[in-house]
């Protein structure tokens, strides 16, 4: 009841004209008959944790190369998997007991491998992956994999992304009105040709807010947006690109980018027994946010990378070996550290996925496994160092290590000899093997030579998508056989060969971009060409018109802490918490990531896994993200903040509720825009309106407060101080347990414990929302038999003390003269020690009843009722301005 209410209070105040509250953030949905594809983490967690063990283990009876295919079973290709055999279905998605393969890999029924029983962990990894899957496996599967047939990479020519990138001409255009820049030519021709216009210019306001978030992660002032609003030219606007580019938000917001492709995070995962933090990760981070500052050459920031400790400047380059180095820790198995560092560099740099290879030739690409094990010689010739304060390094082992095969991934069994060098489909046959140490630096070169023709391609592509919402290639990290073709080949590779032609430059790259009227177009189609592109290219691969982007979770959490005029800008540093309030007021860039606990809130805003690389985020819409912004301390207290802002601009220090000077600056500072005037006359009408609905909000407020205090004889009643910490289970002093004044006092789901003395006793207080007849009734237990028992006084703050009882051990009914209580009076049950407060663990269970005419209220202290700290009570004020941090205008990018 108590949410239903918040509902639709807040859904009442947030009926302000044109702009709109959202309880659940909107996303797109697909058509019920469209089924959805294989997602690229679905196949790229088959090949990775399923297909290695069913070709070592399986293919031998189940696959093209058996001599013949035991029970009609065919596990070489996903859709063999997805169709089953003899026996029937191989696979029930979603549900790993109901699948036949699982069970048969359990000894279950069927008994597979025949040889013996896999190991449980292996058995475990594949039974994950099949209750990841959802119902559309079966007929995604076979697409993927071309139905009957057992895919094979496409024979029809060679592969696009290996050739060399053209360096075409500009098109000439029939209308060249709307060209900015050389990117719109392109765009434009496309269009052209499915007689498509660009979208009109958006409006300045929307596409000041655009810039600033795509280059610094952060919205514009109100005194910005409206001066662009005054003056939109083209000269004003690269002004402001220009300083938006030189300010340190803008590396902060595009490391972000970087980070999710390295998977950074804090923590190594689970280690056994040693310390799980990366002490001196951030170091890696915050040198990605100089570089990117610096705007350092791309080609120069991949080197250090790879190998910074072989390049000229060692010291400086330092901490960018955490790229390698800062990865999962795998139980410190090293041959799944180096699959971990092949797959980073290969998915980051190259867009090849290249750690398929690692029990087999790749499926699809021509990477064979022995280009897999060249690379892995190059990494295990390299040994990990600790360093102080910084992550990890690398440095090269005095005598390289001879690669050779790993016979389906077994390093027990050991095939041909292989050399250390670059991957096979990107040099020619003559191309020397790596000389120097480990061969990492020759690798880290050939990676960022202007002759690879995938390091540009790949990194102008993720840029591109950044900025525009959408890749120009949509599989970012997979430029192989089965990643997208891209939407405008000539476009990719004219700006591939200008960003090697023009130094490596990113931040050229992003200017290039940015000025175009590509991308300054409104996510509003021109009307008359609307029909049109919604039947010929509905999901706008021509960009017709801008895409509209939702904030990301750093986005919309430094939006709030701006809102609230409360946002720490401090450059770097060490992590902090942003999940237990110690973080305070710094960016979420600089929030601690536990690799293996990622906190519920970076899930529930579709934050990047830090286990693997991570190529795009997805964009989920739960009930979560809702329940988030309703709830939450951030967005309450930002609300507060935001409306603590209003009353400071109003000369008396109090906006009065129908100042529409007030209303302005709310809106302002919320959303950056003044409102008009049909929002105004809203705001000012629910400022001014009755509080009826408050008290609603009151009444379902959990009525039990823990803390401790004393029982005042003289006076008979209660002096009560809440407890301040809460651990998550309990309630206490603060974080120290036991705490050095006030011991074991604290107070738990199921009861607690009382401090050291009669003035620490712990108190629990029901507070009545309603009068009428009061009845209160449980139990007391006490179950250690050592010491001298505890006291537990019923006490009304109207009444005194109504009952008391002593217990040693055991069990005590509680049954206090029913009385009457008044709307806010307070009972406190308080607990004390009788002189030591040893083994005076205690369980209390307590219920609450207050009859009032025709209604009763009935509470019940239990585990399930057990509450941490409630968000405050809101005014008027405070909540207008949440509605407007809830609302789609302040999530959304137009």
């Amino acid at each position: 009841m108590r949410l239903r209410r918040e509902v639709c209070r807040l859904t009442a105040c947030a009926s302000l004209g044109t702009w709109a509250l959202v309880l659940a953030f909107p996303g797109t949905c697909r058509a019920a008959d469209a089924p959805a594809p294989l997602s690229p983490e679905a196949l790229d967690a088959f090949e990775r944790r399923v297909r290695p063990v069913l070709v070592e283990h399986c293919y031998e009876c189940h696959s093209g190369e058996a001599t013949a295919v035991s029970g009609e079973l065919r596990l070489d290709s996903l859709a063999g998997l997805a169709r089953g055999g003899s026996s029937g279905a191989t696979i029930d998605p979603g549900d790993a007991d109901a699948s036949l393969l699982i069970s048969a890999l359990r000894y279950e029924s069927l008994e597979m491998p025949p040889q013996g029983k896999l190991p449980a962990d292996v058995v475990d990894e594949i039974a994950a992956w099949v209750g990841e899957l959802d119902a559309n496996f079966l007929t995604a599967a076979d697409e993927a994999t071309g139905g009957d047939r057992r895919a094979e990479p496409a024979a029809s020519g060679p592969l696009w992304s290996l050739q060399p990138p053209r360096r075409v001409a500009p098109p000439k255009l029939r209308d060249a009105s709307r060209v900015r820049t050389e990117v719109d030519r392109f765009v434009l021709a496309r269009l052209e040709s499915h007689r498509l216009p660009l979208a009109p210019d958006a409006a300045p306001r929307d596409l000041l807010r655009r810039l600033s978030y795509d280059l610094t992660g952060l919205p514009p002032s109100a005194e910005e947006a409206e001066a662009f609003a005054a003056d939109p030219s083209d000269d004003a606007y690269a002004a402001a690109v220009d300083r938006m580019m030189t300010s340190p938000q803008y590396g902060e917001r595009w490391a972000r980018l970087w980070l999710d492709l390295a998977r950074y995070a804090d923590t190594k995962g689970y280690v056994f027994q040693e310390s799980r933090d990366y002490p001196g990760a951030w170091k890696y981070r915050d040198w990605v946010v100089a570089a990117l500052n610096a705007d350092m050459p791309y080609d120069e920031f991949l080197v250090a990378q790879l190998a910074g400790e072989q390049t000229a400047e060692p010291t400086a380059a330092a901490p960018a070996a955490g790229f390698l180095t800062l990865g999962r820790r795998f139980l410190n198995n090293p041959h799944d550290i180096i699959d971990d560092r092949i797959d980073v560099t290969t998915r980051s740099l190259l867009g090849l996925t290249v750690a398929c290879a690692r029990c087999h030739d790749h499926k699809y690409d021509p990477i064979p496994t022995a280009d897999y094990y060249a690379l892995y010689g190059v990494f295990a010739s390299s040994e990990e160092t600790v360093r102080e304060e910084l992550p990890p390094g690398l440095a090269d082992r005095a005598t390289p290590v001879e690669p050779v095969v790993f016979l389906r991934g077994n390093p027990g069994t050991h095939g041909p000899h292989v050399v250390r060098r670059f991957l096979t489909c990107l040099t020619d046959a003559e191309s020397p093997p790596f000389q120097q140490g480990s061969g990492r630096l020759e690798l880290a070169r050939r990676i960022a030579s202007p002759d690879n023709p995938l390091t540009a391609r790949v990194w102008v592509n993720r840029v591109w998508a950044r900025l525009l919402g959408r890749g120009l290639v949509t599989t970012p990290s997979d430029f192989g056989t089965r990643g997208q073709p891209p939407t405008h080949p000539e476009l990719l590779d004219w700006l591939a060969t200008e960003f090697v032609d023009r130094g490596w430059s990113t931040k050229r790259l992003v200017r290039q971009i940015v000025l175009s009227t590509a991308y300054r177009q409104s996510t509003v189609a021109d009307p008359g060409a609307l029909a049109i592109a919604e039947a010929s290219d509905p999901d706008n691969t021509l960009l017709w018109r801008a895409h509209r982007k939702r904030l990301d979770l750093e986005q919309y959490r430094d939006s709030l802490l701006t809102a609230a005029g409360r946002l720490d800008a401090t450059l770097g540093g060490a992590p902090v918490s942003l999940t237990d309030g110690t973080g305070g007021e710094r960016r979420a860039l600089y929030g601690f990531i536990e690799r293996q606990n990622l906190p519920a809130f970076f899930r529930t805003f579709d934050f990047a896994n830090p286990n693997a690389h991570s190529p795009q985020r997805a964009q989920t819409t739960s009930p979560h993200q809702a329940l988030y912004a309703l709830n939450s301390p951030v967005v309450i207290e930002a609300a507060c903040g935001l409306a603590a802002r209003v009353a400071e601009g109003d000369a008396s220090g109090d906006p009065a509720p129908h100042s529409r000077a007030a209303i302005e600056r709310l809106f302002r500072n919320a959303i950056g825009r003044s409102p008009a005037e049909a929002e105004v006359e809203a705001a000012a009408a629910f400022l001014a309106s009755s509080a009826a609905g408050d008290e609603d909000a009151v009444a379902a407020r959990s009525p039990w407060s823990y803390g401790w205090g004393k029982f005042d004889e003289a006076s008979q009643r209660v002096k009560f101080a809440p407890f301040g910490h809460f651990t998550g289970t309990s309630w206490q002093t603060g974080p120290e347990f036991p705490h050095p004044e006030f011991a074991y006092a604290h107070w738990s789901a199921g009861g607690g414990h009382p401090g050291s003395s009669v003035d620490q006793a712990v108190v629990l207080r029901f507070t009545a929302a309603k009068g009428g007849p009061l009845r209160v009734s449980g139990r007391l237990v006490r179950r250690s038999d050592q010491g001298d028992g505890v006291r537990l006084r019923v006490v009304s703050s109207r009444l005194g003390q109504l009952a008391a009882w002593d217990l040693t051990h055991g069990e005590i009914r509680l049954d206090p003269p029913v009385t009457t209580a008044d709307v806010g009076e307070q009972v406190d049950l308080i607990v004390e020690c009788r002189g030591d407060d040893a083994y005076d663990t205690f369980e209390l269970v307590v219920e609450a009843s207050v009859e009032s005419p025709g209604e009763k209220q009935v509470v019940r202290r239990s585990t399930a009722d057990f509450h941490g700290p409630e968000p405050p009570l809101l005014d008027r004020w405070q909540q207008l301005a949440q509605a407007l941090l809830m609302s789609n205008e302040f999530l959304f990018l137009d």
